[in-house]
Formats: structure tokens, sequence, C-alpha cells
């Protein structure tokens, strides 16, 4: 049966338009939010005078009192609501429906665990995607595209970042981290608590034995804004320092974009 007009349940208002399974909309009226599905509607009555729909097992309707009628879910005829078999086809009337909820519910299910597959594949993908991409920063002539790659997967890439920058044995993919971190974390919006991560573990990286990641760790610390990026300022100035010279330019570069910001 098609449902085209409906009575809300919470104030009696008629709502008429085209009414999707599983659609959420909302009476124009009181504003309740409303939702009608496949289950819903194999399992109650729709009164053919005022459209309220009623308990599958009410005779009369609760709104305007007509007598109710029940519809064959295979020929869609009409018949009486204490009817056992249709008047058009002869099926049992309510085994038919009972059957008809069982598929209902049955689809339901399929659907929800076909869903679930998909979102697990998805975050397998996702997470495949990211290990290559990490690994790719143990190539300098990668690191550009891998970087712009990363930047495309958001935030969730800073802590497999921080973890990289700190912990790994190959100095191209520390400097790599550093890079990406100072690219997304102020091209994106971030959280704070995302921020003091990155920015602790980049002074960290201050004092890397490799002067590529420091120079890379400095830059990267220039890129940052507000407040936070104030803690940046005395383990520069320190870098200031630093036995390679581009290092200490980078590191007077940084101080000047923190404290212009």
């Amino acid at each position: 049966m098609k449902i085209e007009r409906l009575n809300c349940p919470s104030c009696g208002a008629t709502i008429s338009g085209e009414f999707s399974p599983t659609q959420q909309f909302e009476c124009a009226s009181c504003g309740s939010l409303l939702m009608v599905s496949d289950l819903a509607t194999a399992e109650a009555l729709i009164c053919p005078n005022c459209q309220t729909i009623n308990r599958s097992d009410t005779r009369f309707c609760c709104s305007c009192g007509k007598k109710l009628s029940i519809y064959c879910v295979m020929c869609q005829a009409e018949n009486r609501i204490d009817a056992v078999h249709c008047a058009n086809c002869g099926i049992h009337l309510q085994r038919a429906m009972v059957r008809q909820r069982t598929m209902l519910t049955q689809r339901q299910q399929l659907i929800k665990e076909r869903q679930q597959a998909f979102r697990e594949k998805e975050i397998q993908q996702k997470e495949q995607r990211l290990e290559r991409l990490l690994a790719a920063l143990d190539e300098p002539e990668n690191h550009d595209f891998a970087i712009y790659q990363l930047n495309q997967l958001g935030l969730e890439v800073v802590d497999p970042l921080i973890e990289t920058l700190l912990e790994d044995d190959d100095p191209d993919a520390r400097y790599g981290s550093a890079r990406a971190l100072g690219q997304i974390c102020s091209e994106q919006h971030i959280t704070g608590l995302i921020k003091g991560r990155a920015i602790k573990a980049l002074i960290v990286a201050l004092n890397d034995p490799e002067p590529a990641v420091r120079f890379w760790s400095a830059e990267a610390l220039g890129r940052f804004k507000g407040t936070q990026a104030q803690r940046g300022i005395e383990p520069l100035t320190l870098l200031l320092k630093d036995p390679h010279e581009g290092v200490c330019r980078q590191a007077q570069k940084s101080l000047e974009q923190i404290r212009e910001s």
C-alpha cells in the first residue's frame, strides 16, 4: 500500500508527501521527528479514511473510528479486518504477513551486515594506504607525493607521523615525518590536544642527531600559530647554536614566524 498522507501520532496534524522507508521527516505542525519503516508499515494498519497508523490488532481506527481493512501482501487487494483468506487471490492473509515480516527482518539484517563489511573494508584499505605512505617516507624522492597524500587523509595520520618522527631508524623517514606534520597541522583545523602532541614531538626532534631532521622539525614549528606555538621559542633559541649553519638559519626564521603570529 502506497502511503502519501499520514496523521502525526503526536499532534494529529495531517502530513502529506511521499514517505520513504527509514527516512526521517518532521511534522510541520508540532516539529516531532518521525520515521516510517518497512517493518512499521507491515505491522500496522493505515486507516483509508484519515491515514492514521493503527496497531495491527485494531479493528477500528483510533482517530476517526472507521472500520479498518487489511491489504493482501501478494495482490494488494483490500480485505475485511477479520478475513482469513484474501477475497481476491485466496492467500492466507496472516501467514503471508508473517512471511513478509520475516523476509523484511532478514533483509534489514543483511543490509546491516553488508554495511558493516563495507565499513571494515574501508578501514582496512585506509590503514594499508597509510602504511604504504609512511613507508614511502624512507625515500626522499617520494616525500612530496607521500606528504600530499598523507595530508588528504587528515588528522588521523598525526599520531603515526609522530611515532615515525621519534622512533624510526631511517633519518629520511624522520625528517619526512617532520615535514608532513608541519604541513598537516598548519593546513587543517586541528584541536589543541593534537596540536600540542605534534609540537611536543617536534621539539624533541630538535635534538635529533641528523641535521636534516633538526632542520625540518624547526621548519615545522615555524608553521604553528597561536599560544601553543610559543612553546617552541625556547628550544628554537637553543638551536641557534647548532653546529649546522642551515639549521641555525631555519631556527632563526621559525622564531620570527612564531613571534609574528
